[in-house]
This record gives C-alpha cells, structure tokens and sequence, in this order.
C-alpha cells in the first residue's frame, strides 16, 4: 500500500501552488465574469466560499497531524462538508484524496475508488492535479484485480508524472509476472527521473533486481 502514497510531495507541491497562486487565479476568473455578474456580489461570494473551504481543509489536516490519534469520524465528516458544500474548490478534490489514502490504508479499495472517480469527475483531468488522481486511481484498480483498467489510465496520459506513471506500470506488470515488461518501464521511469534531476531511488534496486533475475546483467552495464 506504501506506493499510494509515494506521491504525497506531489499533492503538498500542488498545495503549496495553490496557496501561493490561488487568490490571484480566482482574481482572473472573476474579472472574466464580471461582465455577466454584479462584481460585489460575486466578489464577495468567491471570496467566502474559498475561505470556508480553506478552513475546512486546515481543519482535515490539523486532525491528520494527530496521528494515531486522529479522529476519521471527523475526517470522513469534514471531508464531506467539502464535498457537498464546496464541491467546485480544489479543497474538495484534495478531501477526496485524503479519504482515498485513508480507505486505502484500511484495505477498502471500492470506497477509495469512488472517492477518486468523485474527484476525478470535479477536476480537469489534463491538470497536474487530474493526472495525479488518475495515477492513484491507476493503483487502485490494478490492487482490485482490474489491471486492464489500470494500464488503459496509465498509458493514456503522463505528461505531469511520466516517471511515476512508467513506474505504476511497471509495478503492475511486476505482480503480473511479466518481469520484460516490468524491467523495460521501470528504465523508463528512471531515463524520466534522471531527464528531470532527480535521483533514480528505489527504481535502481528493482531494474537491478530484474536485470539479474532475466540474466541481462552485463548488456545493461
């Protein structure tokens, strides 16, 4: 289950954007409608509902920082409150994600699909955003048994997170037993991380671990 999570600065990257650049993206999009809605009004109802949905979110992540001693009961009801009330915010779709990782953990992959079709269906899916919820979306179904599912969502698009997606792919042909296929996206994901400045990691043990078990050892060296 830890490789749901392996994208964890991904979303604080987002979040980070969203705070720093957040107001001034719901500035432009007011501007363009002001044309059709009285500026005030509209003003300052954007401005209202993001500040609720902000604190709401605060709120999931201060009980989050309790550790074992968080409160789901709270979570699960914050999250919704989101969802329902300020489904159209970008705090919704990062409570959905919350309450994906969270049914992950304990083992409810349907509710954590759902939660992430619910996202996914609110947001952009050509957005780093989209593309990050498909990815976990992707790990997933492919836990559920639903590896045409997955590998349909990985090989559709991976312009924000080609690394991560070659890697999901090659996971899931990893458990499929298809250990070619596994080794050939995993050097994938690494050329992506190495193109970006990033450091192979992990992916180095398993292409290592691969190459030895297919016998190719000296051709990759």
């Amino acid at each position: 289950m830890a490789d749901h999570l392996e994208d964890d600065e991904q979303v604080e990257a987002l979040k980070r954007w969203w705070d720093e650049n957040g107001k001034s993206t719901m500035a432009a999009v007011v501007l363009a409608v002001a044309g059709t809605v009285g500026w005030q009004q509209y003003q300052g109802w954007s401005v209202t509902q993001a500040e609720l949905a902000s604190e709401a979110w605060s709120a999931i992540e201060a009980e989050l920082q309790r550790g074992e001693e968080r409160s789901l009961e709270d979570i699960e009801l914050l999250a919704e409150t989101l969802k329902n009330d300020f489904g159209g915010t970008v705090y919704a779709r990062f409570a959905a994600m919350q309450m994906a990782a969270i049914a992950v953990e304990g083992g409810d992959l349907a509710a954590a699909e759902d939660q992430l079709r619910w996202a996914l269906s609110n947001e952009d899916v050509n957005s780093e955003l989209g593309q990050l919820i498909q990815l976990r979306l992707a790990r997933v179904l492919a836990d559920g048994g639903d590896e045409a599912a997955a590998l349909a969502i990985l090989d559709s698009g991976n312009g924000a997170y080609p690394a991560a997606y070659a890697a999901a792919r090659g996971d899931i042909h990893l458990a499929a037993g298809r250990a070619e296929q596994a080794l050939a996206a995993y050097i994938e994901a690494r050329s992506a991380l190495l193109a970006s400045g990033n450091s192979p990691g992990i992916l180095d043990t398993k292409i290592t671990s691969l190459e030895s078990r297919l016998g190719i050892v000296e051709e990759a060296s």
